[in-house]
C-alpha cells in the first residue's frame, strides 16, 4: 500500500513528532511511504519530503490546486493527513481513502477544531487520536459515520527506562520546575514566564526553572527576567536532543505549562516518565485524560496569577509532590508502554489497509470555501486586528 502523509512543515514540533512515528511504522510494516508539508523548515526532522509550490498572490482554489497535484503525483492508496488547515481543506478533493489525526480540540480565534468538523466529516473514511477521548469526541462530531483509532506516542527507551522513584524523599527546599515548549506567545504563552516567575517568588517560595525549547521570544524573555532581578534563577537550555533531555529531567521536580491550546504534549509523557508530576492547563483534551486519575496539578490557565498559584501549592506539601511524581511515572508507564502502544498500532495499521473510499468529493472550482472559525469570530478578529498598530514591538511577537 502507498500511503502519502500530509503535514503543515517538516520543522521540529509535536505534529511532526507524530508524523515521523507514523510514517516510520507504516514503513516498518512493509507499506510505501511519502511525505508532502506545506512549507519548508530549515530545521526539518523527517528526510525525503515533497513541498507544494507556493505562488505570490495565490488565492485559496489555485492553492488547492497546486496541493492536490503535489498529493496526486504521489500515486497514493491512502492520505493520511497528520496537521494543519490546508492539509485538512484538501482531503475535500481526493479521491481515495483519506485518514485525519487530530490531535487536540483547539479553539481559538483562528482554529474551532469542533466547528469545523460537520464541514469535513464526510469527507473522511478515518479518523485518530492520540488519546481515546479526543478520539471520542470526533467521532462523535461526525456521527460515528467513519473509522476511528488511537495513535499513541511511541517513547524513546531512553524515558521508558528511567529509574522509579523512591517511596521517600528529602524536603530539598527549591522546587526544581522543567517548561518544555516552543517560545512564542500565541499557543504556550512563554511571555507569562517572567512574571510567573517573580510572582512565585514574591510568594516566599524558592523555584529554580529550567527552559527547554527555542523561539522568537526568548530574547525578550532573557531581558524580561534580566530587568526583574531573576534571571539568576532560570537557565534556558534550548533545543537538546531526547537522550540528553532524558539524561537531564530525572533532576527535576514539576513539568510546568501555561498553554493556551494543547492535545497530549509529548514532552509532558517524558517528563512524567522521568518521575515529574504536571503543573499544567486542565484543557479537555489529553492532557485531562492523561491526569484524571491523578500526577499531579491541573488548573484553570486564564493568567500567570492562575499559574503562578498552581506551582505554588505544588511546593507547599513535599510529601504530597513526591506522591503526585510516582503516580506520574505509574501512569505514563502503563499508557505508554512499549507493548501497549505497538498492539493500538497494529490494529491502526490492519483498520486502515481495510478503508475504501466513501465517495464523497468535491469540485475544487464549484466547492465552497472551508471556515476555520464562526463568521463572528472572523469578523471580530478582523475588528480588532485594525485596532492594533502596525509596527511590530518585538517584545510581544
Amino acid at each position: 500500500m502507498r500511503v502519502t502523509f500530509l503535514t503543515h512543515f517538516p520543522g521540529r514540533g509535536g505534529s511532526t513528532f507524530v508524523l515521523a512515528q507514523l510514517a516510520g511504522f507504516f514503513r516498518d510494516c512493509g507499506h510505501h511511504t511519502q511525505i508532502v508539508v506545506a512549507d519548508d523548515s530549515e530545521d526539518a526532522i523527517v528526510d525525503d519530503y515533497i513541498v507544494v509550490r507556493r505562488r505570490s498572490g495565490e488565492g485559496w482554489r489555485a492553492r488547492m490546486i497546486e496541493y492536490k497535484r503535489a498529493v496526486d503525483q504521489t500515486r497514493p492508496d491512502v492520505v493520511y493527513s497528520i496537521s494543519g488547515i490546508e492539509e485538512l481543506n484538501v482531503l475535500r478533493f481526493l479521491s481515495m481513502p483519506r485518514v485525519r489525526h487530530f490531535s487536540s480540540l483547539e479553539r481559538n480565534e483562528h482554529v474551532d477544531i469542533p466547528y469545523l468538523l460537520p464541514q469535513v466529516t464526510q469527507f473522511l473514511e478515518s479518523v485518530t487520536a492520540n488519546t481515546p477521548d479526543v478520539l471520542a469526541h470526533v467521532r462523535a462530531g461526525g456521527g460515528d459515520r467513519f473509522a476511528g483509532w488511537v495513535a499513541p506516542y511511541r517513547i524513546a527507551p531512553a524515558f521508558l527506562d528511567a529509574p522509579s522513584l523512591p517511596e521517600t524523599t528529602t524536603n530539598r527546599g527549591c522546587l526544581k520546575v522543567c517548561f518544555i515548549a516552543r517560545l512564542e506567545r500565541f499557543l504556550k504563552r512563554a511571555h507569562w514566564i517572567p512574571e510567573i516567575v517573580a510572582s512565585c517568588r514574591q510568594a516566599g517560595q524558592k523555584f529554580r526553572w529550567h527552559i527547554y525549547g527555542d523561539g522568537p521570544l526568548e530574547p525578550w524573555m532573557r531581558k524580561a527576567l534580566e530587568r526583574q532581578g531573576d534571571v539568576g534563577d532560570v537557565s534556558f537550555h534550548g533545543w537538546v536532543d531526547p537522550l540528553t533531555l532524558a539524561r537531564e529531567l530525572p533532576a527535576y521536580d514539576v513539568f510546568f505549562l501555561c498553554s493556551r491550546s494543547e492535545g497530549l504534549p509529548v514532552a509532558m509523557v517524558e517528563a512524567m516518565l522521568c518521575g515529574l508530576a504536571c503543573v499544567v492547563p486542565a484543557i479537555p483534551a489529553g492532557i485531562t485524560h492523561v491526569l484524571e486519575k491523578g500526577g499531579g496539578w491541573l488548573y484553570h490557565a486564564a493568567s500567570p496569577a492562575d499559574a503562578a498559584n498552581a506551582l505554588i501549592e505544588a511546593a507547599q506539601d513535599p510529601t504530597l509532590l513526591q506522591q503526585k511524581k510516582r503516580e506520574a511515572q505509574s501512569i505514563a508507564r502503563g499508557m505508554f508502554a512499549t507493548c501497549a502502544v505497538e498492539e493500538q498500532l497494529k490494529r491502526l495499521e490492519a483498520g486502515v489497509t481495510a478503508l475504501t473510499f466513501n465517495g464523497n468529493r468535491l469540485s475544487i472550482d464549484k466547492a465552497a470555501r472551508m471556515r476555520t472559525v464562526p463568521l463572528v469570530v472572523l469578523l471580530r478578529r478582523k475588528f480588532f486586528s485594525k485596532l492594533r498598530p502596525t509596527r511590530v514591538n518585538p517584545e510581544t511577537c
